[in-house]
């Protein structure tokens, strides 16, 4: 008898190795550009929602001098997770679209939601505690799932109906340390944990996209930019 489990989602998980004061000046800029935008705007969305850049003004970090060692860092690993997929790097242009910081306070956090607008996914993380929230991903499909709703209901798992594992798991939490990234398909449904620690946590994240260095017999992947013709 054995139990094939097919159809995997592949998450990458690794220590970055940024330079300790490289990191603390980073998380320094980060506060000066969340200063900068409560000058400016209130809050986004409620109060338990973490501040993040990409809505005050701040989401193409990588066009900054100072994260420029960070964005090289970055690079390297989203090229191992691709290789790891299958994906050929050689006949693949990768893009950062748009990147910002996001910083939890206790009790805050970010809800639910997916990147449909890339390719691929990270969350860096700049400063963190142990017991600060986790990353949740979410399974939309439920391969496994027989009876619709079951996965997911608390009465059913209260009930003693369904025992959670990992092949049965509506979402599933890891916990990233200070310097980690974690690295997903944009697609993919996510959220964080509301954090439980009196200290800040500051992520990185970014959306990345894959162009085909060639559009000869290529129909799936998008054409090289360089191509294209926008509207006169």
């Amino acid at each position: 008898m054995e139990f094939l489990n097919l159809f995997p989602l592949t998450i990458y998980k690794s220590a970055l190795g940024l330079d300790e004061i490289v990191r603390k000046n980073l998380i320094q800029e980060v506060y000066n550009q969340e200063k900068e935008s409560k000058n400016n705007e209130k809050k986004m969305y409620s109060e338990r929602s973490s501040w993040t850049g990409d809505v005050h003004g701040h989401e193409y970090l990588y066009k900054e001098k100072k994260f420029e060692v960070l964005y090289d860092l970055i690079e390297k690993h989203i090229i191992k997770y691709i290789k790891k997929i299958g994906y050929n790097e050689e006949k693949i242009d990768l893009y950062f679209q748009r990147s910002w910081a996001t910083i939890s306070r206790k009790n805050e956090y970010i809800s639910y939601h997916n990147h449909s607008q890339s390719h691929l996914s990270f969350a860096y993380y700049l400063k963190k505690d142990k017991e600060q929230g986790a990353i949740n991903f979410h399974d939309n499909y439920k391969q496994n799932e027989m009876v619709p709703g079951t996965f997911d209901s608390i009465s059913t798992r209260a009930a003693d109906f369904v025992k959670l594992n990992g092949m049965n798991a509506a979402q599933i939490k890891i916990e990233p340390n200070e310097d980690d990234i974690v690295i997903f398909p944009s697609k993919t449904f996510h959220s964080t944990s509301p954090s439980e620690s009196n200290n800040e946590r500051i992520s990185i994240s970014a959306d990345v996209s894959l162009i085909s260095k060639s559009s000869n017999k290529i129909e799936k992947f998008i054409t090289p930019i360089s191509e294209w013709q926008k509207f006169k």
